[in-house]
This record gives C-alpha cells, structure tokens and sequence, in this order.
C-alpha cells in the first residue's frame, strides 16, 4: 500500500512515543525511529525519508548537531524539532539551521500529524484549491460579454489573466497553461477591435483613459507640487506579467500602488515612450 510519506523520528526517549507513532500509522505514515542522532543519520543515508523529526536534548549528538549533519546530506529534506525547550536562543539557532518547524513538548499525536501533513501536503492540497478555482473563474471569464467592456473592465480582466497565469507557472496539469494561453490570445483579439473603435475619439476628447502624454501630469507633477522626492524610471518592455512576478520582492522594500494608461498608438517604443515625456 502506497504510503503518505516516510518520517524519520530521533529521540532519545522514541519508546515513550509509542502512541504517538502508532497514530501516525495509521493516518498512512511510515515511520522510521532512531534513539541518537548517529543512528538517525545512517537512517537518512540508507532510506528514502521525506521528513524529520528530531529531539534537541540527546546524549551524545545533539539535536542540533544532528540538523546540521542532516542537510549536509540532504539539503532539501524538512525537519521538524520536537523538544521540551523554550528557550528562543535554541529557536533561532534551529531556524538559522533551516529547521522547518518548531515543536514544544508536551506534543499530542495530532499536533505532530498536523505540522507533518502542513510540510509534506501543503503543496498539493494548495494545487488542488488552484485547480478549483480556476475552472470556477475561468467558467466566468469565458462566458463574459466582452463587446461592452470599458477600458478599466479590459484592464481587470487582464489583471485576473495575468494573476491565473502566474500561478498556474508550476502547476502539474501543463494543459492549464495552454487555456490561460488561448484565452488571451482571445481576448487580445478582441481587445484590438475595441481600440479601433474607440481610439479615434480618444484623441478628439479630454473624455478618456489616462494616456502616454498625461503619465507625467496625473502622477509625477502631484507628488512634485507637495515637494516629494521622485526617481522616475521609465522600464522598455516590461509586461505587466513579468512586474507582478517582481511585486512580492518589490513590495518588501516599498509601498506599490498600480494604475494603467493607455500608449498612444502605434506602440512601438520611440512614440510610445518619447509620448511620456512630451507630456512633460
């Protein structure tokens, strides 16, 4: 019988883990003890263990010790210390080691099956969500009338083509992709056909989307008028796919508000952007 994952458990006290253990058994778990951390690592050398669990206070090889040695053998394998202290001197030194959680004793048999269900299955129960809820938006985008879309609802269907795309990035199902793909082939088709019918009286009227030549006057010359300090940087060929790929490394250093204009036409580069700056 296919087994939900083999978990490796040192601690010098493992027959007083008997109940513990046993539940895991038969929740699908196939365990592995080890009394020291000398002999969990022969474990971890000759067996295929997806996880760890490691008691601090051992004689001989400590937990930590044992940690260290365990990722010099298998840098990827997730640990989890169980261990009576609480001291947060030994929880930073764990968390430096890479430790993937931390356990205080007392611990009962569900604790510890919910912190190894957490490491091991995280991934696919959260590929599973994506899955559903996908097809639950994708069903809704699909069947959307798009030939009366304005310009802002163009723009946040992009935004959900754009979010569905990145995180189907490294999902299982490859035929995900080649949907999200389709779709937007489709509605850049249809995009197009409502940026011939509207363009022309774009340019006739101060009735429209914010454009290349009112970049600078909506949203440069406001912060300038209060005296902020701006580094205005204009980035050639950055899709909005590959921007919100950046956001989460961009958004721990400062605080990002998105907003769209619309390039004047054509959009390649030397009007485009010289647009921007002619509206300066």
């Amino acid at each position: 019988m296919k087994t939900r994952g083999k978990i490796l458990w040192v601690d010098d006290e493992i027959e007083h883990l008997k109940p513990h253990i046993l539940f895991l058994e038969e929740k699908g778990f196939e365990i592995e003890t080890a009394s020291n951390g000398v002999d969990g690592l022969n474990l971890v050398k000759n067996r295929d263990i997806q996880l760890a669990l490691i008691d601090q206070y051992m004689p001989g090889m400590d937990g930590i010790d044992t940690l260290r040695e365990l990722k010099l053998i298998d840098l990827a394998l997730p640990v989890i210390m169980v261990t009576k202290s609480e001291d947060e001197s030994l929880m930073n030194e764990a968390i430096s080691e890479k430790v993937t959680q931390f356990l205080i004793k007392p611990v009962n048999p569900s604790q510890v099956f919910m912190a190894i269900k957490q490491v091991l299955e995280s991934g696919q129960i959260q590929e599973e969500k994506t899955t559903r809820d996908f097809l639950k938006e994708y069903q809704k985008i699909s069947r959307r009338q798009k030939d009366q879309f304005t310009v802002e609802e163009w723009w946040d269907l992009y935004q959900q083509l754009v979010y569905w795309q990145l995180e189907l990035d490294d999902h299982n199902e490859p035929g995900f992709q080649s949907i999200i793909k389709e779709e937007i082939k489709t509605c850049n088709r249809e995009f197009s056909r409502f940026i011939e019918e509207v363009y022309p009286s774009w340019i006739k009227s101060d009735n429209r989307p914010p454009m290349s030549i009112d970049v600078v006057e909506r949203y440069v010359r406001p912060e300038l008028e209060i005296e902020q300090k701006i580094c205005f940087l204009v980035m050639d060929c950055l899709r909005s796919d590959q921007l919100m790929a950046m956001l989460p490394t961009l958004s721990l250093y400062f605080n990002v508000d998105i907003h769209f204009h619309v390039s004047i036409l054509p959009t390649a580069t030397p009007y485009s952007r010289n647009a921007i700056f002619s509206g300066m």
